[in-house]
């Protein structure tokens, strides 16, 4: 066979079919990695904004999210070159060993308060003096202010539900004198929701 020359049966036509097919799986994968890259690249927390002068400014924002809260960082850089760094930090479940729950017998049976605080200090949570409320009534968990994610935790403890059952404590309708300083009060109540 002479150089240059093909055997008869197309050897020169296989051998560019074939290319040309590979060729053509390879720009139809780069367009789909392409276009996973770009649908990837708008989800980034980057963004790069012109300041006018010619110069870039690049704010990167980072959340979080965990079970003790949300921390974001913001970085930037301001027109005089300088960088910046703020940090907000909100508040998430604090641990059970910082939230003070006082439980309260409005069921009208002995030892429900004292079973109930010792169920949640087993749990880690701090306790106040388990006491009687100031009358038999339906079961509820209170919160104080800032302490509603952790009146939801406690009851969960309880297994209970929520929509029905944990509320914002009112200092003018507390189910008791003394508060203890409790953060989260629960009342056993005569209704059998809370069942301990």
């Amino acid at each position: 066979m002479a150089v240059g020359a093909h055997e008869a049966g197309g050897g020169f036509g296989k051998s560019a079919g074939a290319n040309a097919g590979r060729g053509i799986a390879v720009v139809v994968l780069a367009v789909i990695v392409g276009a996973l890259l770009m649908t990837k690249g708008l989800d980034s927390n980057d963004a790069v904004a012109p300041l006018g002068n010619g110069d870039t400014t690049t704010t990167t924002t980072q959340a979080e999210d965990s079970a003790v809260g949300v921390v974001t960082t913001v970085d930037g850089e301001d027109d005089s070159g300088t960088s910046e760094t703020t940090v907000a930090e909100s508040t998430g479940p604090r641990a059970p060993a910082e939230v003070l729950v006082l439980v309260l017998n409005g069921a009208g049976l002995n030892g429900v308060a004292g079973r109930g605080s010792d169920m949640l200090s087993g749990l880690g949570y701090a306790t106040a003096t388990p006491d009687n409320a100031k009358s038999p009534a339906k079961s509820v968990i209170l919160y104080t202010e800032g302490f509603e994610v952790e009146a939801q935790a406690v009851a969960a403890a309880f297994g209970v539900p929520v929509e029905t059952t944990v509320f914002a404590f009112d200092p003018n309708d507390s189910p008791i004198a003394d508060t203890q300083g409790a953060n989260v009060i629960v009342r056993v109540g005569n209704d059998g929701v809370i069942n301990i």
